[in-house]
């Protein structure tokens, strides 16, 4: 997809965004860019706003998904039983406008895929939003009657997908909800044992930094290709950056004996259709886990997929592992375990590629499938609280994961090799930096051919300033046209930044500066730069965006300060000269010391 325009509408606006904020990405006269990939920058001073678009458009999206998902709990939407349940006519967002561009999915119909949809979204305060294919006639017959809901649902975007590399409550919560949604779905279908793609109905993934093991391995295992080397190009930042070279080995240790409670129906009389229901204990696994026949290549389970990619497996009662933050301290439980080890060599990249079709995103979604498992323990009560719920901190409320040992899927003994050592190291022994650089162009790669909303948070917290300068050039590379589906696609990716070096390697038309009235709280400024922030130095990116007073720190400024007070009390030349030495050595090179020299210089001139 590709944002044209975001308005608020609704009185009170939303968060610090005030009624009336309208925000404009891809203009009219850059329509022929539509493909082209361009992130956007939302930047400002901490607390200027942008932030809140992000969570905005979350927001915007997760009401839509709720409102044409084919499959919803029956406890979903509000009623007199269920005053917090979901409300199609209301929303966090509850009345705004919204503009875009996608691609037709393949399943939509025989159309041209490579033509963009125009799709408008309008919702009113108290009514269920409309959503219009503005340019329908240069498709199909308008004479055809409104759109359907799974033709709507075709026109939102495939994916939501959304970082933070901070703890941003807000715009975590709708992601939060909708993995509620994803489990749901999965259970739903185990009254019938019947083949389940992992892929979630549900658009929203939130990628925090419990999925980060998952992220990594899917990608050190799915694009290191033999049959198509030119695959492994799109790895080339995990060795130039982090010095990462592949992976040598790890564990999945998966909990096999969780049971669910299911309500099924059944037949009462062949002869008379009425059915009953019934309540049964069905294993939470069994539609992952179906029996395929042993002399089949291509199968449909996908424990056993995993179970054929593995160096070895075994199932184990009191299965005995250690905590690795405890080191030596063992915990024994009763449970049953599948364990599977993988001493990873070409055949076993081979195994993976060829079980999951060749697609990153199909192992990626089995592992996010298996991780979102851990939610078996929150019951209807709490699900249904959590659907209705527009409390910003109710992740914090409920746990979302169990115990170590509750948990359904482990990434166990992950070892990789980097270059410059001899022994491999665990995945836990990379920095802060390397990890969110890993993960934030991980989950790039995951999604670069879907038509996907990208909403970044502060993507580059934790990185060095090199990596800083080289962060959107890595982005580009990722979502690179070499392949044809690369070309028929579409995606969209907003970052919210306090970084110069990002913004200079941007051109203006894709920067967006927010200011922010202190008085009231809310945005009174989203504007494109005034310059070409594209090449421009960070200096003066920093001052001119940021509002930085200066270049250097403060320390050196006061200690420049007082440098500028003994220059005012000297007046020969001899002492002036003597001051410009004891800067230059007391100093490093900036603007600042420049100006102050020139300043010391200007005063000697005019000394006769």
């Amino acid at each position: 997809m590709k944002l044209l325009r975001l308005k608020i509408n609704q009185e009170e606006g939303f968060r610090s965004l005030p009624k009336e904020f309208e925000i404009y990405f891809l203009r009219d006269f850059d329509y022929s860019l539509a493909s082209d990939f361009n992130p956007y920058l939302l930047a400002g001073s901490n607390g200027s706003g942008k932030s809140n678009v992000l969570e905005a458009l979350a927001e915007i999206f997760f009401h839509l998904d709720c409102i044409y998902l084919a499959y919803k709990p029956n406890y979903f939407y509000k009623s007199e039983k269920n005053p917090k349940g979901f409300d199609p006519k209301v929303s966090r967002i509850d009345a705004y406008d919204l503009e875009y561009f996608t691609f037709l999915d393949k399943d939509f119909g025989d159309f041209d895929r490579t033509k963009k949809v125009h799709v408008s979204i309008e919702k009113k305060a108290g009514e269920r939003p409309i959503v219009k294919w503005v340019n329908e006639a240069e498709f199909r017959s308008p004479e055809l009657e409104g759109l359907s809901q799974k033709e709507i649902k075709f026109l939102l975007p495939e994916y939501v997908v959304g970082y933070a590399s901070g703890n941003n409550e807000t715009l975590s919560l709708p992601f939060f909800k909708s993995r509620f949604l994803q489990f749901d779905e999965y259970v739903s279908g185990l009254a019938t044992q019947e083949f389940v793609s992992p892929s979630p109905e549900a658009s929203l993934v939130y990628l925090e930094e419990s999925y980060s093991q998952a992220i990594l391995l899917t990608n050190l295992l799915m694009w290191d290709s033999i049959e198509y080397p030119d695959k492994k190009k799109v790895l080339e930042p995990f060795m130039n950056y982090v010095g990462l070279t592949d992976v040598d080995s790890f564990r999945l240790v998966i909990r096999q004996d969780i049971n669910m409670n299911i309500t099924g129906y059944q037949d009462d009389d062949e002869d008379v259709k009425t059915k009953s229901t019934f309540e049964s204990k069905v294993n939470l696994l069994r539609n992952l886990d179906l029996k395929d026949r042993e002399d089949s290549v291509f199968i449909r389970s996908y424990i056993e997929k995993l179970k054929r990619c593995a160096s070895s497996w075994y199932e184990q009662q009191n299965y005995d592992t250690y905590r690795e933050e405890d080191d030596l301290e063992e915990y024994f439980d009763d449970s049953k375990h599948l364990v599977l080890d993988y001493k990873v060599n070409d055949a076993t990249k081979q195994a993976f590629q060829f079980h999951f079709e060749h697609d990153p995103l199909k192992l990626f979604e089995l592992f996010q499938l298996l991780l979102v498992q851990d939610l078996y323990k929150v019951s209807i009560k709490e699900k249904t609280n959590i659907y209705g719920s527009q409390n910003m901190f109710l992740n914090q409320d409920i746990s979302l994961r169990p115990n170590e040992l509750d948990r359904i899927i482990r990434f166990k003994d992950f070892h990789i090799k980097k270059e410059g050592l001899k022994e491999t190291i665990f995945t836990k022994s990379l920095s802060d930096g390397e990890h969110q650089f890993l993960h934030s162009l991980g989950l790039c790669l995951l999604f670069k051919d879907t038509r996907s909303l990208f909403l970044m948070d502060e993507p580059e917290t934790h990185f060095n300033p090199d990596w800083k300068a080289k962060f959107v050039t890595s982005l580009r590379n990722c979502f690179s046209k070499e392949e044809k589906s690369s070309e028929e696609t579409m995606r969209e990716m907003l970052i919210t930044t306090h970084s110069p070096y990002l913004i200079s390697d941007s051109r203006s038309e894709y920067v967006h500066v927010f200011k922010k009235d202190r008085e009231t709280g809310k945005v009174i400024e989203n504007l494109r730069p005034g310059f070409q922030t594209f090449g421009t130095s960070v200096n003066k990116i920093g001052i001119r965006i940021f509002e930085m007073p200066n270049t250097i720190g403060e320390y050196a400024q006061q200690r420049l300060n007082e440098f500028d007070k003994e220059l005012k009390r000297l007046k020969s030349k001899k002492s002036l000269e003597k001051l410009i030495v004891k800067v230059k050595s007391e100093m490093g090179d900036s603007v600042e010391r420049v100006l102050f020299v020139n300043k010391i210089m200007d005063k000697i001139e005019a000394i006769k």
